[in-house]
């Protein structure tokens, strides 16, 4: 594995400050227009390397969202080893407090308007694949309504049930259940999530750098004009990140 220093060109727009970019990608008149114009958040999106990172975003345009917010709790449960003699049942409030990857978040905040990503292949003939960006038009404490952003099905309105969701083997000393709605907040996402979207304006998080071979790749590449592209660091000049490369790989496809 090679980690090297990249310099950005001076003509990417950069930022030291959370909130210039979010104003960036997401200004107010946007924001308060959502509903009528869906094109806006199929063509907008900030992208980090980290969910942490990714959550904070979301936290911050969600809240300057006009609208009421509404809270969806989940119900967990756990299946651990009765026959153990150390078992002892998991409490609500433990099981709640885990987000794994792959499971919706136990505590979702949403209002209408609010841009969300489907987690899980629902009826993939219908559109609602894993990794499929919404916005939200009407929210039910059984289902939520919403409309489908880019692709064959855009514009089309679906309603999202709650659905039993479970982590996998390993990952935990136990499986956790937990029904949810399968989704999350998309004003931001993971780089990794954003393969093989195509967006109008992007703004980077570079406050961390990129941990896999071809991330940087990936995060640089969604948007198709690079005067719409911003990036956030800790200091203006110069922009710099660190870029992972594994030469077997490269080697490997050349050899091809």
């Amino acid at each position: 594995m090679l980690i090297g220093i990249l310099s950005l060109p001076f003509y990417i727009q950069a930022y030291t400050q959370p909130e210039d970019l979010i104003h960036l990608v997401y200004p107010t008149n946007i924001l308060i227009t959502a509903l009528q114009d869906i094109q806006v958040f199929a063509n907008h999106c900030i992208l980090a390397f980290h969910n942490d990172t990714v959550n904070k975003f979301n936290t911050a345009v969600l809240d300057k969202l006009p609208g009421e917010a509404q809270t969806f709790f989940s119900i967990d449960t756990s299946d651990a080893n009765e026959e153990d003699p150390n078992f002892a049942q998991h409490p609500a409030e433990y099981l709640q407090s885990l987000n794994c990857s792959g499971l919706p978040p136990s505590c979702i905040i949403l209002k209408v308007g609010s841009p969300v990503m489907l987690l899980r292949n629902l009826y993939p003939t219908e559109g609602l694949c894993n990794g499929t960006r919404m916005i939200v038009t009407r929210l039910g404490f059984r289902c939520i309504e919403v409309q489908i952003l880019g692709g064959d099905f855009h514009g089309t309105k679906k309603l999202i049930p709650r659905i039993l969701l479970a982590t996998m083997e390993g990952e935990l000393p136990f499986i956790l259940r937990r029904k949810q709605f399968p989704i999350k907040l998309c004003f931001a996402m993971t780089v990794n999530k954003s393969q093989g979207q195509i967006l109008g304006i992007v703004g980077l998080d570079l406050g961390t750098s990129a941990f896999t071979h071809g991330q940087f790749y990936v995060a640089m590449s969604r948007v198709t004009d690079v005067n719409k592209l911003a990036v956030l660091q800790t200091s203006i000049s110069p922009v710099t990140t660190h870029n992972i490369v594994y030469p077997e790989l490269l080697l490997s496809q050349q050899s091809k």
